[in-house]
């Protein structure tokens, strides 16, 4: 085959590779999420025994790289053989080992296992890269046009995997099905591969055609591998910004993240393509890095304030604009930092790997530092202005402290009036075309789990999507009607557990329950305490003694206390199309709920209007009842009594107060009597199973493996 026309195949083989390992991120990720629990330091547990497997890969492609007889091509098509057959098993191998270690696994622990469940395939995915730009150097003589086609190739696969994944394949065919899609691409690219490319290149004219290489390295390898860290780190902190700011835009969609990942990658791709015009351009390979790490920090940095102008004035979702024009801007940081490192030669892949190594380190400690520890600590405009400070210096350093006046203030400039597109951005964001200029939030929380702020009506929103009201108080027609229901059918409720405390409202109102002696609640983000502490109709909670409060994952925690029984487990969960929100409305979490109950023991949890999550807990449950939003469940025969719910209601206080006046309570009671199907718009109803099983007996379920409403 022709040098060229075989170049060819092979890039599109590695686009086939990308867009494969792209989809099983995001399958993988979510399916170990599931299992040992979505809070940040699973997250962060999870991104970076990814990241591990793919810099220990990229060693081992660089050492088997050296061999000059190394069929490498060969190699990798057997390495997508591997990924592909690892791809079929992994999610019952995933299934199978979380069964037996997810009770225990706590920190460290859960790092581990999660490194190895990945390790092999990330292992073999990380090995490709440096042996086909080791193949390609062997041809070309040229690192750096190499690098930057493999790397634009694989890179675009993978973001073509993002888009992909999160509009079509995760929503049609659920987890189990995307991922024997991608294991269908491996297998695909490993049979062109050994078919069509297992004889080398034939010498060609074409070559002669290729940019000479650039003799000698302007950058010393050490100093490399230590811009190499530094590149990964700044690109991956810039990706944890803006993942926040579009999933706050967006209310928690979960595609959000697909389409902002596919974004970035898509930039990324487009910046290693532009590379080569870049080294053809004349001067000092040294400052021209320096000037597009410059250019880069300060779009990374307007990316959040431009994205919120656009939600006011025209459609958020033109910051995935802006997102590709940063993504392509760091896109050509790694392609120059190797020409200008890496002499061609023997030992160019091994070189290449250590350089990627270094990359993945640097991104790992992005995803731990900045996601974990500067999210916790600093304001999302706080930590852009750190982060643009940081890549002002590291310019700085490259250059020389050479670097032209224009380009060196650039960065200052923006730091010191970095406040003014920060005013009111997280206003923007949330009411977008609604926004006008005064409005501001009463109390604004952010914390490494996400950003919680309170408009002046007391509404409590988390990640931009409604929470809820700050209220007690019960009153005719009030939708806090549904955590008082519980009296109503059940006669003795002692231990409650409760699944997201929120405002605290819910939590507040079941804690001092005439009957119960202990609640624990359950509350995956910190922030909501702070918000708790600062308001007098719930503040007393926290010293409530019958309350225990713990910092978890509800289903980790869960399968950590098989032991625990309760006579009510309540769940005013989030919208049922929001990310995570299938894990709490599933099939196999139900089923879990369902084993923490005692013989008579209710769960009450939120559907959102959602007849799939109904037609859910009818399949899990024996008996159920809908209240308003909300599906009542037991496995045990549920029958409201107008007498008993009375006689708690007269009885209830919060705070020494009733929670109801004594002349209102009749009117609180003649709920019962509105005895019809919930619909949307006229939720002031309950009915029995019957009328619930009519209308939505033939809805689809959810289960962990469909993700529900998430992709839709």
């Amino acid at each position: 085959m022709p040098s060229r026309l075989h170049a060819m195949v092979l890039h599109g083989v590695f686009i086939l590779s990308g867009i494969s390992a792209l989809i099983y991120q995001l399958v993988w990720q979510r399916a170990l999420l599931t299992i040992y629990g979505s809070n940040v330091e699973s997250v962060a547990m999870v991104v970076a025994a990814f990241l591990a497997g793919l810099g220990m890969g990229s060693i081992v492609g660089g050492w088997v790289s050296k061999s000059a007889r190394a069929p490498l091509v060969l190699l990798f098509g057997l390495a997508e053989l591997g990924v592909g057959g690892y791809g079929l098993i992994s999610l019952k191998l995933f299934d199978a080992v979380g069964a037996l270690t997810s009770a225990q696994a706590h920190g460290l622990t859960t790092g581990t296992l999660v490194f190895l469940l990945v390790f092999l395939p990330t292992l073999l995915m990380g090995a490709t890269l440096p042996m086909l730009v080791a193949q390609q150097v062997r041809n070309t003589a040229h690192v750096g046009m190499s690098v930057s086609r493999l790397y634009f190739v694989n890179t675009l696969g993978a973001a073509l995997g993002a888009f992909i994944a999160a509009r079509w394949l995760l929503g049609s065919y659920g987890m189990s099905g995307t991922t024997r899609i991608a294991a269908s691409l491996n297998a695909a690219a490993a049979l062109i591969v050994l078919l069509a490319l297992r004889k080398p290149a034939a010498e060609s004219a074409d070559q002669a055609k290729e940019p000479a290489a650039i003799a000698g390295c302007e950058i010393p390898f050490r100093t490399a591998l230590l811009w190499s860290a530094c590149s990964g780190f700044l690109a991956l902190s810039w990706e944890i910004i803006w993942s926040r700011v579009f999933n706050f835009a967006s209310a928690s969609k979960a595609p959000v993240f697909g389409y902002m990942l596919g974004s970035y990658l898509f930039g990324l791709a487009l910046g290693s393509l532009l590379s080569p015009q870049v080294l053809a351009q004349a001067g000092k390979l040294r400052a021209r890095l320096a000037c597009w790490v410059m250019f880069s920090s300060v779009m990374g940095f307007i990316v959040a304030p431009l994205t919120a102008i656009f939600a006011r004035q025209l459609f958020w979702e033109c910051g995935y604009v802006c997102v590709v024009i940063a993504g392509a801007l760091i896109g050509l940081t790694f392609p120059l930092l190797c020409h200008a490192a890496i002499p061609p030669g023997q030992n160019t892949g091994s070189q290449l790997s250590r350089l990627y190594l270094a990359n993945i380190i640097g991104s790992g400690a992005g995803s731990l530092l900045t996601g974990f520890l500067f999210m916790e600590w600093m304001s999302l405009h706080l930590l852009s202005v750190l982060l643009l400070g940081l890549s002002w210096v590291w310019a700085e350093v490259i250059g020389r402290f050479a670097l032209p006046k224009q380009q060196r203030w650039l960065p200052l400039c923006l730091m010191s009036v970095s406040l003014s597109p920060f005013q009111s951005f997280y206003e923007r964001l949330q009411y977008k075309h609604e926004f006008a200029h005064g409005m501001h939030f009463a109390q604004t929380i952010e914390s490494r789990h996400g950003v919680i702020t309170v408009d002046t009506s007391g509404a409590v929103y988390g990640n931009g999507a409604y929470d809820g009201m700050i209220g007690t108080r019960l009153e005719p027609k009030s939708w806090l009607v549904r955590p008082y229901f519980l009296s109503a059918v059940q006669d003795r409720i002692e231990n409650v557990l409760v699944i997201g405390v929120a405002s605290g409202s819910w939590t507040q109102i079941l804690v001092n329950h005439p009957q119960v002696k202990k609640v624990t609640a359950i509350e995956l983000s910190h922030g909501y305490l702070d918000l708790i502490r600062a308001r007098p109709e719930v503040s007393g909670l926290l010293s409530n003694p019958k309350l225990e409060l713990v910092i978890d994952d509800g289903r980790r925690w869960l399968r950590q206390h098989p032991e625990a029984q309760f006579d009510a487990i309540v769940m005013n969960t989030t919208h049922h199309w929001r990310e995570f929100a299938s894990a709490l409305l599933s099939r196999e979490f139900l089923t879990e709920v369902k084993a923490h109950l005692k013989p008579e023991g209710i769960a009450f949890w939120n559907c959102t209007e959602s007849p799939r999550a109904a037609r859910t807990g009818m399949e899990v449950f024996p008996h159920t009842m809908m209240i308003m939003n909300h599906c009542l469940a037991s496995n045990a025969p549920l029958e409201p009594s107008r007498e008993r719910w009375k006689k708690v209601l007269a009885a209830y206080q919060i705070d020494g107060q009733p929670v109801v006046a004594a002349e209102q309570i009749e009117g609180v009671l003649d709920f019962l009597k509105n005895e019809a199907l919930p619909v949307p718009g006229d939720m002031w109803h309950w009915c029995r199973r019957p009328a619930m099983q009519a209308a939505w007996g033939s809805a689809e379920i959810i289960t962990d493996d469909n993700l529900g409403h998430e992709y839709p």
